[in-house]
């Protein structure tokens, strides 16, 4: 049997156990809808059900009402998140609680280290919730950010709307929205797809400036990558709007629309801020491939079977991130787990001996193409 054969069971395979894998998990989660909101209920206080996920918050042996809970959703980078609402009578913010999220933690952290939940306490529900009310979200979480920031909006006004009687601003129906990351990432697109098939004498120098477009602008800018965590975002059925989040539908579909149409992996050799960092700092140290096919060819599967362990327990525990290993938020935006700064510095000092020993070695993005082209590929007759 061929090797391109042997390849192509496995990865038929490797499809079989996440499609089951997911099935499960989907499964598994269908009993996970109790909340616990004892954490948010001040001392002395008791809570009950009222309607639509919201709760009356009571003082003992009193039958008025101190305050009110909301269970609210917002949709944050990993998904949608819950959150718990404190409002009292007047229908301003006391306390918020995060429920159940499916962020990654650092994010979680930076934000509330920076103080947003605490800014967002005292807010009235017919506050605006934007910098105008001194509430800004936190760079380099702002999905993040806009989630916590929508919960407790949305939850002030359905309690002032629905328990108080109050009159409540209307919420804004959501606009198209085209801005500099979306027409930045189809220029690179389209400047690279050009580049790869056009036989232009400074085709070179072309990449190097798709490249540090890609790294300004996708990278240190907006600090919006390709990531493991957002296709599976998208395999966990979490599409999020496309009025709002256009660009990450440009980002993850074209990636795979022109893999399919070209069979060329055109974004990380021609785009990718991670991938740029890893050139650069390789003409410093002068980097070149340093190991035999053999030890490669070894480390490319071990390569594909991080990856596709990681997708499975993605897939499994209905959260896009359960393994987290990509660096690409400390390397672009200083956000992440500890293990993340050290395993960062590790292949930033390789990149100057090795060629691009992340995207060789380690990166999920390469076995997810790698899959696609051999499901793809046709055989010879």
């Amino acid at each position: 049997m061929t090797k391109r054969k042997w390849e192509l069971i496995l990865g038929l395979v490797a499809i079989v156990a996440l499609i089951v894998a997911g099935v499960l998990g989907f499964v598994r989660s269908q009993g996970n809808v109790e909340y616990e909101i004892g954490s948010i209920l001040p001392k002395g206080k008791l809570v009950e059900p009222g309607e639509e996920d919201r709760f009356i918050v009571r003082s003992e042996g009193s039958l008025l009402p101190t305050g009110y809970i909301a269970i609210e959703t917002g949709e944050g980078f990993g998904g949608d998140m819950v959150m718990a609402v404190l409002v009292d009578t007047l229908g301003t913010v006391v306390d918020l609680e995060i429920i159940r999220h499916n962020e990654t933690p650092s994010f979680i952290a930076k934000v509330l280290r920076k103080g947003l939940v605490k800014n967002l306490k005292g807010t009235p529900f017919s506050s605006s919730f934007d910098s105008a009310e001194g509430i800004d979200v936190v760079t380099g979480a702002t999905y993040t950010s806009e989630a916590i920031i929508a919960c407790a909006r949305l939850g002030s006004r359905h309690i002032a709307d629905n328990d108080l009687g109050l009159e409540v601003p209307e919420e804004q129906a959501s606009s198209f929205r085209v801005g500099i990351p979306e027409i930045a990432l189809i220029l690179l697109y389209a400047v690279a797809l050009a580049g790869v098939y056009s036989k232009f004498r400074y085709r070179k120098m072309l990449r190097w400036m798709t490249m540090i477009a890609g790294l300004v602008v996708l990278g240190f800018w907006f600090s919006v990558p390709l990531t493991l965590s957002r296709i599976n975002l998208f395999l966990l059925g979490n599409w999020p709007d496309w009025h709002d989040n256009l660009y990450w539908y440009i980002l993850v579909f074209g990636f795979f629309l022109i893999l399919l149409a070209t069979r060329k992996n055109f974004y990380c050799n021609w785009i990718c801020p991670l991938g740029c960092i890893q050139d650069g700092l390789g003409l410093v140290g002068n980097a070149r491939s340093r190991f035999p096919a053999g030890v490669n060819n070894v480390a490319k599967w071990i390569q594909r079977g991080v990856a596709w362990v990681a997708i499975l327990l993605a897939l499994y525990y209905r959260t896009p991130v359960k393994v987290n290993y990509e660096i690409f938020g400390v390397s672009l935006s200083l956000t992440g787990a500890t293990y993340l700064f050290i395993v960062t510095g590790i292949f930033f000092i390789a990149s100057l001996f090795i060629k691009r020993p992340w995207c060789n070695y380690l990166c999920p993005i390469t076995p997810v193409s790698d899959l696609v082209r051999t499901l793809t590929q046709r055989q010879n007759s």
